[in-house]
Protein backbone atom coordinates (compact mmCIF):
# COMPACT_ATOMS: atom_id res chain seq x y z
CA UNK A 1 0.00 0.00 0.00
CA UNK A 2 1.30 3.31 -0.91
CA UNK A 3 0.76 6.62 1.46
CA UNK A 4 1.79 8.64 -1.39
CA UNK A 5 -1.10 11.47 -1.44
CA UNK A 6 -1.34 12.20 -5.01
CA UNK A 7 -0.74 8.19 -6.34
CA UNK A 8 -4.06 7.76 -4.10
CA UNK A 9 -6.57 10.68 -5.36
CA UNK A 10 -5.72 10.06 -8.78
CA UNK A 11 -8.27 7.18 -8.56
CA UNK A 12 -10.71 8.94 -6.14
CA UNK A 13 -11.35 11.79 -8.80
CA UNK A 14 -12.05 9.14 -11.61
CA UNK A 15 -14.20 7.28 -10.30
CA UNK A 16 -17.08 5.81 -12.34
CA UNK A 17 -20.57 6.04 -11.63
CA UNK A 18 -22.31 3.74 -8.81
CA UNK A 19 -25.69 1.51 -9.58
CA UNK A 20 -27.97 -1.04 -8.35
CA UNK A 21 -25.80 -3.51 -9.89
CA UNK A 22 -23.18 -2.91 -7.33
CA UNK A 23 -25.49 -4.20 -4.90
CA UNK A 24 -26.85 -7.71 -5.49
CA UNK A 25 -29.47 -8.92 -4.45
CA UNK A 26 -28.37 -10.90 -1.32
CA UNK A 27 -29.73 -14.58 -1.23
CA UNK A 28 -30.31 -14.50 2.08
CA UNK A 29 -32.82 -11.85 1.80
CA UNK A 30 -34.96 -13.68 -0.49
CA UNK A 31 -37.12 -15.62 1.31
CA UNK A 32 -40.62 -15.55 -0.92
CA UNK A 33 -41.53 -13.59 -4.30
CA UNK A 34 -42.36 -10.61 -2.82
CA UNK A 35 -38.73 -10.12 -1.28
CA UNK A 36 -36.90 -9.76 -4.64
CA UNK A 37 -39.39 -6.96 -5.58
CA UNK A 38 -38.56 -4.98 -2.27
CA UNK A 39 -34.66 -5.97 -1.93
CA UNK A 40 -33.92 -4.68 -6.22
CA UNK A 41 -35.89 -1.41 -4.97
CA UNK A 42 -33.18 -1.30 -1.53
CA UNK A 43 -30.46 -1.83 -3.87
CA UNK A 44 -31.36 1.49 -5.72
CA UNK A 45 -31.05 3.58 -2.69
CA UNK A 46 -28.13 2.09 -1.47
CA UNK A 47 -26.60 2.79 -5.20
CA UNK A 48 -27.73 6.82 -4.54
CA UNK A 49 -26.35 6.73 -1.03
CA UNK A 50 -22.69 5.21 -2.06
CA UNK A 51 -22.47 7.79 -5.04
CA UNK A 52 -22.92 10.41 -2.53
CA UNK A 53 -20.11 9.07 -0.13
CA UNK A 54 -17.78 8.96 -3.22
CA UNK A 55 -18.67 11.96 -4.15
CA UNK A 56 -17.78 13.36 -0.55
CA UNK A 57 -14.74 11.47 -0.17
CA UNK A 58 -13.49 12.02 -3.92
CA UNK A 59 -13.84 16.49 -3.06
CA UNK A 60 -12.34 16.18 0.42
CA UNK A 61 -9.51 13.72 0.77
CA UNK A 62 -6.99 15.33 -1.69
CA UNK A 63 -3.87 16.51 0.03
CA UNK A 64 -4.54 14.94 2.78
CA UNK A 65 -2.33 13.51 5.34
CA UNK A 66 -3.23 9.62 6.65
CA UNK A 67 -4.76 10.82 9.64
CA UNK A 68 -6.73 13.44 7.95
CA UNK A 69 -7.91 11.14 6.00
CA UNK A 70 -9.09 8.38 8.26
CA UNK A 71 -11.17 11.54 9.86
CA UNK A 72 -12.82 11.82 6.42
CA UNK A 73 -13.28 8.39 6.14
CA UNK A 74 -14.54 7.52 9.46
CA UNK A 75 -17.07 10.66 9.22
CA UNK A 76 -18.43 9.33 5.69
CA UNK A 77 -18.69 5.98 7.34
CA UNK A 78 -20.76 7.54 9.97
CA UNK A 79 -23.01 9.27 7.28
CA UNK A 80 -23.82 6.23 6.39
CA UNK A 81 -24.86 4.90 9.39
CA UNK A 82 -27.14 7.72 9.73
CA UNK A 83 -28.78 7.33 6.22
CA UNK A 84 -29.51 3.62 7.18
CA UNK A 85 -30.77 4.91 10.27
CA UNK A 86 -33.10 7.29 8.71
CA UNK A 87 -34.24 4.76 6.38
CA UNK A 88 -35.32 2.54 8.88
CA UNK A 89 -37.12 5.04 10.96
CA UNK A 90 -39.42 5.83 7.99
CA UNK A 91 -39.90 2.67 6.57
CA UNK A 92 -41.05 0.41 9.52
CA UNK A 93 -43.85 1.67 11.50
CA UNK A 94 -43.84 -1.25 13.55
CA UNK A 95 -43.51 -1.24 17.82
CA UNK A 96 -42.70 -4.47 20.00
CA UNK A 97 -44.40 -5.68 22.84
CA UNK A 98 -43.20 -3.15 24.96
CA UNK A 99 -44.30 -0.22 22.51
CA UNK A 100 -40.94 0.86 21.52
CA UNK A 101 -40.18 1.35 17.78
CA UNK A 102 -38.52 -1.41 15.85
CA UNK A 103 -36.67 1.85 13.50
CA UNK A 104 -34.69 2.76 17.20
CA UNK A 105 -32.80 -0.84 17.16
CA UNK A 106 -30.35 0.62 14.25
CA UNK A 107 -29.14 3.38 17.16
CA UNK A 108 -28.45 0.41 19.76
CA UNK A 109 -25.02 -0.48 19.91
CA UNK A 110 -23.67 -3.60 20.41
CA UNK A 111 -21.73 -2.56 23.83
CA UNK A 112 -25.12 -1.45 24.96
CA UNK A 113 -26.87 -4.37 23.97
CA UNK A 114 -24.51 -7.08 23.43
CA UNK A 115 -23.11 -9.26 20.76
CA UNK A 116 -24.96 -10.17 17.85
CA UNK A 117 -25.78 -14.02 17.01
CA UNK A 118 -26.63 -15.09 13.76
CA UNK A 119 -28.29 -18.82 12.97
CA UNK A 120 -26.72 -20.93 10.31
CA UNK A 121 -28.81 -23.31 9.15
CA UNK A 122 -32.02 -24.72 9.89
CA UNK A 123 -35.61 -24.63 8.14
CA UNK A 124 -36.70 -21.29 9.77
CA UNK A 125 -36.21 -19.75 6.22
CA UNK A 126 -37.61 -21.96 4.22
CA UNK A 127 -41.03 -21.03 2.07
CA UNK A 128 -43.91 -22.82 4.26
CA UNK A 129 -41.99 -23.88 6.91
CA UNK A 130 -44.50 -24.91 10.16
CA UNK A 131 -43.71 -24.02 13.42
CA UNK A 132 -44.10 -27.08 15.73
CA UNK A 133 -45.05 -26.37 18.98
CA UNK A 134 -44.38 -29.79 20.54
CA UNK A 135 -40.79 -30.38 19.47
CA UNK A 136 -40.22 -27.09 19.34
CA UNK A 137 -38.79 -26.91 15.66
CA UNK A 138 -39.36 -25.60 12.30
CA UNK A 139 -40.24 -28.38 10.14
CA UNK A 140 -41.45 -29.07 6.28
CA UNK A 141 -41.90 -26.37 3.73
CA UNK A 142 -39.50 -25.76 0.56
CA UNK A 143 -35.78 -24.06 0.09
CA UNK A 144 -35.61 -20.71 -0.74
CA UNK A 145 -31.99 -18.62 -1.90
CA UNK A 146 -32.62 -18.03 2.38
CA UNK A 147 -32.54 -21.45 3.22
CA UNK A 148 -29.93 -22.64 0.89
CA UNK A 149 -27.35 -19.80 1.54
CA UNK A 150 -27.27 -20.20 4.96
CA UNK A 151 -27.53 -23.96 4.33
CA UNK A 152 -24.23 -23.64 2.22
CA UNK A 153 -22.38 -21.75 5.22
CA UNK A 154 -23.65 -24.08 8.00
CA UNK A 155 -21.26 -26.53 6.34
CA UNK A 156 -18.75 -24.07 5.39
CA UNK A 157 -18.30 -23.42 9.50
CA UNK A 158 -18.77 -27.33 10.17
CA UNK A 159 -15.83 -28.08 7.78
CA UNK A 160 -13.77 -25.45 9.64
CA UNK A 161 -14.70 -27.01 12.96
CA UNK A 162 -13.51 -30.92 11.52
CA UNK A 163 -9.76 -28.53 10.56
CA UNK A 164 -9.79 -26.04 13.34
CA UNK A 165 -11.53 -27.36 16.71
CA UNK A 166 -12.47 -30.86 16.10
CA UNK A 167 -13.07 -31.94 19.68
CA UNK A 168 -14.91 -28.16 20.86
CA UNK A 169 -18.44 -26.66 20.49
CA UNK A 170 -16.43 -23.44 19.97
CA UNK A 171 -14.16 -21.92 17.26
CA UNK A 172 -12.55 -19.01 18.07
CA UNK A 173 -11.79 -16.57 15.36
CA UNK A 174 -8.48 -14.97 15.29
CA UNK A 175 -7.84 -11.75 12.67
CA UNK A 176 -4.54 -10.62 12.43
CA UNK A 177 -3.98 -6.97 11.76
CA UNK A 178 -2.44 -5.25 8.58
CA UNK A 179 -0.33 -3.14 10.99
CA UNK A 180 0.20 -6.01 13.13
CA UNK A 181 -0.63 -8.34 15.90
CA UNK A 182 -3.75 -10.34 16.41
CA UNK A 183 -7.08 -9.93 18.11
CA UNK A 184 -10.30 -12.01 18.50
CA UNK A 185 -12.85 -11.98 15.76
CA UNK A 186 -16.34 -13.27 16.04
CA UNK A 187 -16.76 -16.88 17.13
CA UNK A 188 -18.52 -19.90 15.64
CA UNK A 189 -20.75 -21.91 17.88
CA UNK A 190 -21.79 -25.45 18.25
CA UNK A 191 -23.20 -28.44 19.78
CA UNK A 192 -24.19 -27.87 23.81
CA UNK A 193 -22.25 -24.34 23.55
CA UNK A 194 -24.81 -23.10 20.68
CA UNK A 195 -28.37 -24.66 22.42
CA UNK A 196 -27.47 -22.71 25.50
CA UNK A 197 -26.95 -19.51 23.55
CA UNK A 198 -30.36 -20.34 21.68
CA UNK A 199 -31.62 -20.70 25.24
CA UNK A 200 -30.55 -17.19 26.26
CA UNK A 201 -31.37 -15.91 22.60
CA UNK A 202 -34.97 -17.16 23.02
CA UNK A 203 -35.59 -15.12 26.29
CA UNK A 204 -34.13 -12.00 24.96
CA UNK A 205 -36.59 -12.26 22.02
CA UNK A 206 -39.47 -12.60 24.04
CA UNK A 207 -39.10 -10.35 26.41
CA UNK A 208 -38.16 -7.66 24.08
CA UNK A 209 -40.91 -8.54 21.21
CA UNK A 210 -42.76 -11.58 22.42
CA UNK A 211 -41.09 -13.58 19.83
CA UNK A 212 -41.49 -17.56 20.92
CA UNK A 213 -40.49 -19.26 17.74
CA UNK A 214 -36.74 -19.80 18.93
CA UNK A 215 -35.09 -23.26 18.12
CA UNK A 216 -33.40 -24.07 21.12
CA UNK A 217 -32.65 -27.92 20.48
CA UNK A 218 -30.94 -30.05 17.75
CA UNK A 219 -27.94 -29.18 15.50
CA UNK A 220 -27.84 -25.58 16.02
CA UNK A 221 -24.80 -23.41 14.78
CA UNK A 222 -24.37 -19.66 15.42
CA UNK A 223 -22.19 -17.06 14.47
CA UNK A 224 -21.73 -14.73 17.44
CA UNK A 225 -19.81 -11.60 17.09
CA UNK A 226 -16.30 -10.22 18.02
CA UNK A 227 -16.08 -9.01 21.79
CA UNK A 228 -16.02 -4.70 22.05
CA UNK A 229 -12.39 -3.98 22.39
CA UNK A 230 -11.91 -6.47 19.27
CA UNK A 231 -14.31 -4.68 17.19
CA UNK A 232 -12.91 -1.35 17.98
CA UNK A 233 -9.45 -2.38 17.13
CA UNK A 234 -10.81 -3.47 13.78
CA UNK A 235 -12.65 -0.87 12.47
CA UNK A 236 -9.92 1.44 13.32
CA UNK A 237 -7.60 -0.49 11.08
CA UNK A 238 -10.20 -1.14 8.63
CA UNK A 239 -10.00 2.49 8.10
CA UNK A 240 -6.29 3.31 8.17
CA UNK A 241 -6.19 0.49 5.56
CA UNK A 242 -8.31 2.56 2.77
CA UNK A 243 -6.56 5.36 4.07
CA UNK A 244 -3.10 4.82 2.93
CA UNK A 245 -4.22 2.38 0.31
CA UNK A 246 -2.65 2.90 -3.29
CA UNK A 247 -4.75 3.72 -6.31
CA UNK A 248 -5.94 0.04 -7.79
CA UNK A 249 -5.05 -1.43 -4.49
CA UNK A 250 -7.53 -4.95 -4.56
CA UNK A 251 -5.93 -6.58 -1.61
CA UNK A 252 -6.38 -3.40 0.35
CA UNK A 253 -10.07 -3.46 -0.17
CA UNK A 254 -10.67 -6.92 0.76
CA UNK A 255 -8.48 -6.71 3.75
CA UNK A 256 -10.89 -3.61 4.95
CA UNK A 257 -14.47 -5.23 3.88
CA UNK A 258 -13.03 -8.12 5.94
CA UNK A 259 -12.14 -6.13 9.18
CA UNK A 260 -15.58 -4.24 9.10
CA UNK A 261 -17.82 -7.03 8.52
CA UNK A 262 -15.51 -8.33 11.76
CA UNK A 263 -16.58 -5.22 13.61
CA UNK A 264 -20.69 -4.26 13.31
CA UNK A 265 -21.37 -1.32 15.83
CA UNK A 266 -24.97 -1.57 15.54
CA UNK A 267 -27.38 -4.17 16.20
CA UNK A 268 -29.23 -3.53 13.07
CA UNK A 269 -28.37 -2.36 9.75
CA UNK A 270 -24.96 -2.60 9.76
CA UNK A 271 -24.71 -4.92 6.70
CA UNK A 272 -26.12 -2.49 4.33
CA UNK A 273 -23.79 0.26 6.14
CA UNK A 274 -20.78 -1.55 5.15
CA UNK A 275 -22.18 -2.27 1.91
CA UNK A 276 -22.91 1.32 0.94
CA UNK A 277 -19.61 2.50 2.24
CA UNK A 278 -17.12 -0.33 0.86
CA UNK A 279 -19.16 0.25 -3.00
CA UNK A 280 -18.19 4.10 -2.46
CA UNK A 281 -14.82 3.69 -1.25
CA UNK A 282 -13.50 0.56 -3.38
CA UNK A 283 -15.01 2.23 -6.68
CA UNK A 284 -12.75 5.43 -5.63
CA UNK A 285 -9.83 3.60 -4.80
CA UNK A 286 -10.11 0.73 -7.61
CA UNK A 287 -11.11 3.12 -10.29
CA UNK A 288 -13.99 1.00 -11.64
CA UNK A 289 -17.43 0.06 -10.20
CA UNK A 290 -17.64 -2.36 -7.65
CA UNK A 291 -19.87 -5.19 -7.55
CA UNK A 292 -20.13 -7.06 -4.44
CA UNK A 293 -20.94 -10.44 -3.32
CA UNK A 294 -23.95 -11.23 -2.71
CA UNK A 295 -22.72 -13.61 0.56
CA UNK A 296 -20.29 -10.57 1.50
CA UNK A 297 -21.50 -10.81 5.15
CA UNK A 298 -22.15 -14.44 5.87
CA UNK A 299 -18.09 -15.09 3.89
CA UNK A 300 -16.71 -12.53 6.68
CA UNK A 301 -18.73 -14.46 9.70
CA UNK A 302 -17.78 -17.59 8.81
CA UNK A 303 -14.73 -18.52 5.97
CA UNK A 304 -12.32 -17.14 7.83
CA UNK A 305 -9.68 -14.12 7.24
CA UNK A 306 -7.45 -16.32 4.72
CA UNK A 307 -10.12 -16.96 2.96
CA UNK A 308 -11.90 -14.05 2.48
CA UNK A 309 -9.19 -11.99 1.64
CA UNK A 310 -7.88 -13.96 -0.96
CA UNK A 311 -11.38 -13.24 -3.11
CA UNK A 312 -12.89 -13.82 -5.12
CA UNK A 313 -14.84 -16.08 -2.68
CA UNK A 314 -16.95 -19.54 -3.25
CA UNK A 315 -19.04 -21.00 -0.72
CA UNK A 316 -21.29 -22.98 -2.91
CA UNK A 317 -23.85 -19.65 -2.42
CA UNK A 318 -25.19 -19.72 -6.13
CA UNK A 319 -29.30 -19.91 -5.23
Amino acid sequence: MSDTTGHHTAGLRSGPGITEQCFPTPHLAVRGTADQTRVRVFATEQARAAREVHDRIATRLSGLPTAGRVVVLTAAYDAVVRWRRAVAVSGDARYDSAGRAAGARYAVTLDQDGPNLDRLGGARLRADARWDTATRRWTGGSSTPASRILDAYQRAALARFAVEAPDSDVLDNQVTLPSGGRVAGNTLLRGAVARDAAEALAERLYARRGVSQVETAGDLLYAVTAPDRSRRLMFAEAMTVLATAGHGDTAAWWQAAYLLYQAPQYKKGSDAVARVFLVAVGTALLGRPVVLPHDLDLACMVLGQTAVVAGPLACGGAA
